[in-house]
């Protein structure tokens, strides 16, 4: 193995693992699994990582990552490999008051065996403790291509003879106008591309997003316990949110939410956050149809997405449908002023001629490229049924079933109440409609049922706190209407959208295939089997809290 010098400074360096061919041919090693499986060729692998310094490995890709045994071993070589920057202490003022300077230092050593090669900048803020949304931030002063590993690899010793150095950190911040309370402070190191948290530490103080969270302060108060307790920290292997969008001209789904906004606070929700992945860049919102027969809430929907910088929407409407009421939050927020403005400007209504539901999803499928479209319903499935039961006409020469089919990439429902064998609202609703589509639709159904968004409250600090001024927000306005404050919410209809786009498998668990049944009392029951196209979301106890700051995270986009 040739010596390369200080070139791995600043410049990449790479190679294979490679099994077949050399001494390790006659090894007869059985892949990379065996590669790693067996001791010394193990050791070799990391002693030529160690020495030259590399910071990726090809050859991997067909490696069974289902293996335990494997895994173990992989984690072996990766910890070996490229920067693994551990932070080791860290010190700061327990009380931070605003207008007032104050300091943070803290060290880290490279355990890895390469530094990071780009100066992406290193960030502390202030989180909140519930939603883990930054409040602060600011830019610590310093060169993170600059920490570097040891030097030196000794085979006897596993260890680098030139130990890696500790650097020790310090810089000085003030903030004014943070409000007083408690708050995490935390490290970040984030990709200019989109200033977001991209680069982990090796540590297990991690919060979901990439976070590393170093204790508790209070601004302007006395913190109770610095301590961040270790159950309140996220698995980094788990988390599944960092990602990029390589390109504009990427393949997006093209998406019709149908809701029934106007009864549940949480289809407010869930349509900002529709709105929000399509403004990401995620998703190609086509059309909003609506499930409840109740003119204001097409008046609500037009105005809410004009509000938010949609003016042309394509919009459906179940008439002679279910649910005529007006509920609580429809009219206060239709009506709902700032600075004496109103803030929801609908143009569309019951009178300006909205396309019945089924024939506005008709359309949209029609032009739309085979296998490309998801629907998301939240509520009765009335406009899906009638879509389903469609004959052919001039929109399309396919009969419902077979548009869909030919079309519709996955349709995504919040219905049923798989844990419990009661009635669900809305499967109830629309029993008749409910049982079309559940028996009909030709294509992947996942279902996110009563049990799973009933246990994932919407905070109630983050309608206060993550919209500037509630006051302006017609979100803020209807949550406030909807029920008297302070209230968490359940999350049913947000899980549905969540899963279609952005789900966390570690979080969102979906059941085995097979086939949903609904019966004549609305009781939702699955049968299990290979050849079904329906699946339904399990969400275990233990990780509603996660699910919950993901969920906040897209309605805010903080």
């Amino acid at each position: 193995m040739l010596a390369l010098g200080d070139r791995w400074k600043t410049q990449v360096i790479g190679g294979e693992i490679t099994w077949g061919w050399g001494s390790l041919r006659l090894k007869n090693l059985e892949g990379l699994e065996g590669c790693l499986a067996d001791e010394p060729t193990r050791k070799l692998v990391i002693e030529q990582v160690r020495n030259l310094h590399c910071n990726h490995l090809g050859g991997v890709t067909w490696a069974d990552f289902a293996n335990e045994e494997f895994l173990q071993h992989a984690d072996q070589v990766q910890k070996a490999m490229g920067y693994r920057y551990v932070l080791d202490w860290a010190k700061y003022p327990a009380r931070i008051d605003n207008g007032k300077n104050w300091k943070l230092e803290f060290s880290l050593v490279n355990t890895g065996s390469s530094p990071f090669y780009y100066s992406w900048p290193l960030e502390v803020s202030l989180l909140d403790p519930q939603s883990h949304r930054k409040v602060w931030s600011s830019i610590v002063d310093e060169d993170i291509t600059q920490w570097m590993p040891g030097e030196n690899w000794s085979v006897e010793q596993e260890k680098y003879l030139q130990a890696p150095q500790k650097y020790v950190i310090s810089d000085e911040f003030k903030f004014n106008n943070v409000p007083d309370g408690e708050y995490i402070l935390a490290l970040a190191v984030l990709d200019p591309a989109g200033n977001r948290p991209s680069l982990r530490f090796a540590n297990t103080n991690y919060l979901e997003g990439g976070h590393t969270a170093l204790g508790y302060v209070g601004v302007d108060t006395p913190v109770a316990n610095p301590q961040i307790p270790e159950e309140e920290f996220d698995d980094i292997y788990a988390d599944s949110t960092l990602r990029y969008i390589l390109s504009k001209d990427e393949k997006k789904p093209k998406v019709i939410f149908d809701t029934d906004l106007g009864n549940d606070i949480d289809d407010v929700l869930a349509l900002q956050m529709i709105i929000n992945y399509d403004k990401a860049n995620l998703i190609d919102l086509s059309a909003v149809t609506i499930s409840k027969c109740n003119p204001h809430s097409i008046s609500f929907v037009d105005g809410f997405l004009r509000y938010n910088g949609y003016h042309d929407m394509p919009l459906g409407y179940a008439y002679n449908g279910v649910n005529p009421e007006d509920h609580m939050y429809l009219l206060p927020t239709l009506a709902a002023e700032y600075q004496g403005k109103k803030l929801l400007n609908p143009v569309q209504d019951i009178n300006s001629g909205v396309e019945e539901g089924y024939v506005q999803i008709r359309k949209q499928l029609a032009q739309a490229d085979d296998n490309s479209v998801v629907l998301v319903a939240v509520g009765p499935l009335t406009n899906i049924a009638r879509l389903l039961q469609s004959g052919p006409d001039k929109i399309s020469p396919l009969n419902g079933i077979d548009l869909v089919r030919q079309k519709v990439r996955s349709v995504s429902i919040m219905s049923g109440n798989m844990a419990q064998e009661t009635p669900e609202w809305n499967v109830v609703q629309d029993l008749e409609a409910s049982k079309v589509v559940y028996g009909k639709c030709p294509v992947s159904l996942i279902v996110s049922g009563f049990e799973v968004g009933g246990k994932i409250l919407y905070p109630h600090q983050s309608i206060l706190n993550d919209f500037g001024n509630p006051a302006a927000s017609p979100l803020c306005i209807a949550y406030q209407h909807y029920m008297e404050m302070p209230y968490d919410r359940q999350c049913w209809d947000l899980t549905s959208v969540y899963d279609a786009f952005d789900a966390d498998r570690s979080i969102y668990k979906r059941s085995e295939r097979g086939t949903i049944h609904i019966d004549e009392q609305g009781v939702s029951r699955f049968v299990a089997h290979p050849d079904g196209l329906h699946q339904y979301l399990i969400v275990d106890d233990a990780d509603v809290q996660r699910a919950v700051r993901g969920l906040v995270r897209v309605v805010t986009m903080k």
